[in-house]
C-alpha cells in the first residue's frame, strides 16, 4: 500500500470526524485491515485486494423503513 493513500484515507477520516460524521458507522472493506491491524495482531491474515475507494457500513435502523 502506498504511503499516499494511506495518508490520504487518514486524512478523510480526519475530516469527517472533525464534523461529527463518523458516528454510527463502521468502516469496512480493504481500508480497514491497517486500522485494525493491532486488534488481530495475533491472527495471521493478509488482505489480497486493496482499492483506493473507503467504504463504509452505515447501520439501517429496524423500523425505519
Amino acid at each position: 500500500m502506498e504511503k499516499n493513500q494511506y495518508e490520504l484515507c487518514v486524512e478523510v477520516l480526519r475530516r469527517l470526524s472533525s464534523r461529527n460524521l463518523l458516528g454510527g458507522v463502521i468502516l469496512i472493506g480493504s481500508w480497514c485491515m491497517p486500522f485494525y491491524k493491532e486488534y488481530f495482531a495475533g491472527v495471521k491474515y493478509l488482505s489480497t485486494i486493496k482499492t483506493r475507494d473507503v467504504d463504509f457500513l452505515v447501520p439501517h435502523p429496524r423500523g425505519s423503513g
